[in-house]
């Protein structure tokens, strides 16, 4: 196989975002999900969660910050402002909507793990 060089570098270009986009946020979940019958063309990313707030501190200087807990006298930073949010952004359009999912929602989280499974995506539970 003949390899004439490096490719050229891709060059980054604007991407117009459309509707309302999820505010910023941290230990959410963005998951890819395929279109009918497994179409990439109607591929839809599907955020759900997060935080939206960070509270406490690293502790004192030298001290090994702890993990986020349910421990409120913890030393450490937790995510704060969890919530159940549902965005749904369309890949080819650049669109934004926000939406309220059919049955019972799942409760507000953050740090979860969601995948795709089919067309549905599935969210990690602790119990």
């Amino acid at each position: 196989m003949d390899v004439a060089g490096p490719l050229p570098v891709p060059k980054p270009r604007t991407f117009p975002i459309l509707g309302t986009a999820p505010g910023p946020r941290c230990g959410h979940t963005l998951t890819a999900v395929s279109g009918p019958d497994n179409d990439a063309s109607k591929a839809r990313l599907i955020l759900f969660g997060g935080a939206t707030a960070l509270e406490g501190s690293a502790g004192k200087a030298g001290e090994t910050p702890q993990s986020p807990g349910p421990s409120a006298s913890a030393a450490g930073i937790r995510l704060a402002g969890a919530t159940n949010d549902v965005h749904i952004f369309d890949v080819r359009s650049g669109r934004w909507d926000k939406v309220v999912p059919s049955g019972d929602a799942p409760s507000p989280r953050a740090a979860h793990a969601a995948a795709a499974v089919g067309n549905m995506v599935v969210i990690q539970v602790r119990l």
